[in-house]
């Protein structure tokens, strides 16, 4: 992670998407603070519920008798979707989109935005759709560990760097892709949630092409570390939940 973190943000002074200034040391600040809930989380929750759900008896998607590449793409889809479902509903309730705009403040996106979120964000994906995946698809530890490392993904695709995948856009995630989503732009509001997979934004009518790299950020913005840690509890951002404009 610090390693691919580090390599992007050589990459972003190098050939930048854009040369708005950003927040990238608060950012860090941020990842430090959240690093517990953010990263030793949900594989934890997972194990636990994994090891829950075989004590009860309860039923799963998969078994044993899956092969273990068909189990881990059902998993790891599993989660893709559940990410893409509580991003929305970050963007259309009022409280979950107050912790949310602190990752859309950054005023230009970079691979540090990855982890400018609130840390409470993770406390409520650990009792929603982690383990609701985890209890559905029983995943291994080697199924999580590759999810995990998938995930770093996610530095990619918010890199301040001029990289589109064109009209593959709906296969992956790309930088280009995201900052579409990102944008402060309300034109382009409402639309490409997918953290990994667009294909999710396609099926559920928010997929929309690539803008050209615009702008980032809002009008509202923490200073401090102090800040970010109490976000949702200061004056509310300015603007509404970003849901406006077209989502097709």
């Amino acid at each position: 992670m610090a390693i691919a973190l580090l390599g992007l943000t050589l990459l972003e002074g190098r050939f930048p998407a854009r040369k708005d200034p950003s927040q990238r040391l608060l950012n860090i600040a941020i990842l430090f603070a959240r690093l517990v809930p953010a990263i030793f989380m949900a594989p934890v929750v997972a194990s636990s519920m994994v090891a829950f759900a075989d004590r009860l008896g309860l039923p799963a998607v998969t078994n044993p008798a899956w092969p273990p590449v068909a189990a881990a793409v059902a998993y790891i889809l599993a989660m893709d979707l559940g990410e893409y479902l509580f991003h929305r509903a970050q963007h259309a309730i009022p409280f979950l989109w107050r912790m949310h705009s602190l990752h859309h403040s950054d005023p230009c996106m970079n691979a540090t935005t990855t982890d400018r979120n609130w840390w409470g964000d993770s406390l409520i994906k650990a009792l929603t759709i982690w383990p609701v995946a985890a209890i559905l698809f029983r995943p291994s530890v080697t199924t999580l560990t590759v999810y995990a490392a998938l995930s770093a993904y996610n530095y990619f695709s918010h890199a301040n760097l001029r990289v589109s995948f064109g009209r593959l856009s709906w296969l992956l995630n790309s930088p280009s892709y995201h900052r579409t989503h990102h944008s402060s732009d309300p034109a382009h509001h409402g639309a490409n949630f997918a953290a990994l997979f667009p294909i999710f934004d396609v099926i559920l009518g928010s997929y929309r092409p690539a803008a050209v790299f615009p702008p980032t950020g809002l009008d509202h913005r923490p200073e401090t570390l102090v800040h970010a840690l109490v976000w949702p509890f200061l004056p509310e951002p300015e603007g509404p939940p970003v849901t406006e404009g077209r989502t097709t």
